[in-house]
């Protein structure tokens, strides 16, 4: 039978700025996100579709294995585009790895592997654009996944800019290990902005400091302009104040929650750094590890 085997790797958002709520019913953003090695691997195996287009199992309770997965969304996608499915169905097996609902987007990395699974099954050779339109359909984090590396991002996450990778720096990722889910973090920061009186803020300074740090591969330069307008919103605020506090004191040079949280990120600068922030995050976190930058995204392995 016709298979392949992917990884899909976890992002962090460098940077986050989230616009007023949109016509379309999404945020309009402005997001640099950088893929890590910590990743996913998802097996696929064709069959007939007597027992049902789609089947995925996966090694984590909590991920649902039915419609509401990202990966039973883009195998929807991938054949309404292509058609290529015919009378046949497709088993997945996820190894999760990147945790659930933790702002590393593990749903839309697993949708991306997907894709580029299925195109290389049916053997059809489409684009990486082609590819990415479908991703878009899917959900707004799919497209950066495709590809990963270092980029820029903005839409509602379907505009993806390929920037200057950067080196395979060390990052450290640590949780308390509260499911966050996405849309209640957007609806809370627009009920924040909407008691405030306060729209959203322009941070264009920010951002175009850490374009020329990572145009220059300045750490220096990227360190202070790390932003994500979410952190305000999410309502496990103080696990993550309360993890960059640790990050910071035992030496990381930079820490932030990612996406929509609650997973804290630190940047150390070597590997002997990485592990002292990871000993004493792991103190109060139940959820701690050690990875890197990478400059790869949803790629098919032998």
């Amino acid at each position: 039978m016709l298979g392949a085997k992917v990884v899909a790797r976890a992002k962090i958002n460098l940077f986050l700025r989230v616009g007023d709520l949109r016509d379309d019913g999404f945020h309009e953003i402005r997001s640099v996100m950088q893929a890590l090695e910590l990743s996913d691997e998802l097996y696929f195996r064709v069959t007939d579709a007597r027992g049902g287009r789609v089947a995925i199992r996966c090694n984590e309770e909590d991920v649902p294995v039915g419609p509401d997965n990202l990966v039973w969304r883009a195998v929807d996608a991938f054949d309404v585009e292509t058609g290529a499915f015919g009378a046949n169905g497709v088993q997945v097996l996820i190894n999760k790895r990147i945790p659930v609902a933790a702002g590393l987007a593990g749903g839309s990395a697993d949708a991306a592997a997907t894709l580029v699974a299925l195109n290389r099954i049916f053997e059809l050779d489409l684009t990486h654009e082609r590819l990415g339109r479908m991703a878009a359909m899917v959900g707004s984090d799919v497209a950066f996944c495709l590809g990963g590396g270092t980029a820029l991002v903005s839409g509602r996450g379907e505009e993806v800019e390929r920037l200057e990778p950067l080196p395979p720096f060390h990052v450290v990722l640590a949780s308390m290990g509260q499911a966050v889910f996405t849309a209640e973090v957007y609806r809370r920061l627009d009920e924040i902005r909407a008691e405030s009186g306060a729209g959203a803020e322009s941070s264009d300074g920010i951002l175009e400091g850490l374009l020329a740090g990572i145009r220059g591969h300045s750490f220096e330069d990227i360190y202070p302009n790390l932003r994500n307008d979410l952190e305000s919103a999410t309502m496990a605020a103080e696990g993550v104040e309360q993890l960059k506090e640790v990050a910071l004191g035992a030496g990381a040079r930079a820490a932030l929650m990612s996406g929509s949280g609650p997973t804290v990120f630190a940047l150390v600068s070597g590997i002997e750094e990485a592990a002292e922030v990871a000993w004493e995050m792991e103190k109060i976190a139940p959820i701690t590890i050690v990875t890197s930058f990478s400059d790869r995204g949803a790629e098919l392995k032998d």
